[in-house]
């Protein structure tokens, strides 16, 4: 169908102002945002990363790496995609790329399975340069994530949402609470932490992560559990 399409642009050039159809059939799977442009086309720098899971029954979720997360049944009408206070307008949508105008600000996707992570090193600042980025002194208080990244993204998947360290009980060994949530729900549990050298084990009522610490300088709390990467700032001791 598409191909036909873009015969008809070639052969009667008056057929440029309409526009292929898009359904979520062919925008669907998951989408990271890869580059962000203004009105003039150029390049604008972004914080705020958008990850997108698109499904061809209409589901959508929407993830902000600083905002909202948000998700629920689509509208696609004239090709403009509008879910909850989300509104995208399709530019294109080929050879695993998806481009949505929202406002003056377009935004380029790549497919999620396309997408590979740089090593987390390079993540951290003074991590390459040898810097010691780990220090038990800095454990205590409650840890809030302000952003985790998975490759294997699930909205049913319970993910650490506040790390609150409480009490030394011995060496190496410390008392809490961690808080989990999913797209649908949140509890919290009481937790048993443990530090062998850069390993940290979460010890719930119902879980046990073990995890990497990546970093850990008293502003910021850098972990590695499976696929999933937590980063977390400090609001209080």
């Amino acid at each position: 169908m598409k191909k036909i399409f873009y015969l008809l642009l070639l052969l009667f050039p008056s057929f440029v102002y309409a526009q292929y159809p898009y359904t979520f059939k062919d925008i669907s799977g998951k989408w990271i945002e890869r580059t962000r442009t203004d009105k003039n086309s150029d390049v604008a720098p972004f914080k705020d990363t958008l990850y997108l899971e698109i499904r061809e029954n209409g589901f959508m979720l929407v993830r902000h790496t600083i905002g909202a997360t948000f998700y629920g049944d689509a509208e696609l009408v004239d090709n403009t995609l509008s879910i909850q206070k989300e509104q995208f307008k399709i530019e294109s949508a080929e050879n695993g790329i998806l481009k949505l105008k929202q406002g003056k600000v377009t935004h380029r996707f790549v497919k999620f399975e396309e997408f590979i992570d740089a090593p987390v090193v390079k993540m951290i600042p003074g991590a390459e340069t040898g810097n010691i980025l780990n220090d038990e002194k800095n454990l205590q208080g409650k840890w809030t994530v302000y952003k985790k990244t998975d490759p294997s993204f699930s909205s049913r998947t319970f993910y650490i949402k506040i790390l609150d360290i409480k009490e030394k009980l011995k060496p190496h060994t410390y008392a809490g609470i961690v808080t989990f949530h999913n797209m649908d729900s949140i509890y919290s549990s009481d937790a048993i932490i443990t530090i062998q050298d850069t390993e940290i084990t979460i010890l719930s009522n119902d879980k046990i992560i073990k995890a990497h610490m990546l970093k850990n300088d008293g502003e910021e709390f850098i972990i590695e559990h499976n696929s999933v990467q937590y980063f977390m700032k400090r609001f209080g001791k």
